[in-house]
């Protein structure tokens, strides 16, 4: 064998194992590439009722959830002559169940527009208040109601100087906070109008008288 053909055997040869080499190399490196790669984890569905996200519900939040579903399932409400209608408290009050409320409140309006005894006409405002909580617990509807009552004309007007002003009452909110309707008005379409505006998507205004 020649030496030219020595040195160009040994050139090849050299060459081929630096080949392998570099493969092994870099089977090594996608290796540990692979194995440094974090797996993705798949995110869970979100717990319904679970309101601080950490995973499962305390005590509080499993009343929480069963409460908040029964408020705002469709219920029955029997209106005065026994008919029973279907409310669904995420929806506006039938205009059925509208008219049976105004009727609720006719012994009460009847008090409220009367020349009794001032003391007399607020003890009656409290039997209002009651009866829309009533209507509220029976609806899953927030409702205000808009009502007449007889007033005198100034602080310091007579007995029998009085006017007719026009002002409501609301169901008690669910989260406690105050909430009140605007002031009376001797106008009932402009204190309707107030109301109505204040009232938004919260309340269900209804107009006694």
């Amino acid at each position: 064998m020649s030496w030219g053909r020595t040195i160009t055997l040994s050139v090849v040869a050299i060459a081929l194992t630096t080949t392998l080499v570099s493969c092994s190399a870099a089977a090594n490196t996608l290796s540990e590439l692979a194995a440094a790669t974090p797996t993705a984890t798949a995110t869970p569905d979100a717990l319904e009722g679970d309101l601080n996200g950490d995973g499962k519900l305390t005590t509080f939040e499993t009343d929480w959830l069963a409460k908040t579903k029964a408020d705002a399932a469709v219920r029955d409400y029997t209106l005065t002559d026994g008919t029973v209608i279907q409310v669904d408290p995420t929806q506006t009050l039938p205009e059925q169940v509208r008219n049976d409320i105004v009727a609720q409140f006719a012994e009460d309006i009847a008090v409220t527009t009367s020349t009794v005894e001032g003391g007399v006409r607020d003890a009656r405002r409290q039997v209002m208040i009651d009866r829309v909580n009533q209507v509220k617990a029976a609806t899953g509807r927030d409702v205000m109601v808009v009502y007449p009552s007889l007033s005198l004309s100034s602080s310091d007007a007579r007995k029998t100087d009085t006017q007719v002003v026009w002002s409501s009452m609301n169901s008690a909110p669910e989260d406690g906070n105050p909430f009140a309707g605007p002031d009376y008005d001797i106008d009932r379409d402009a204190y309707i109008a107030k109301a109505t505006e204040i009232a938004g998507d919260q309340y269900d205004v209804i107009v006694l008288g």
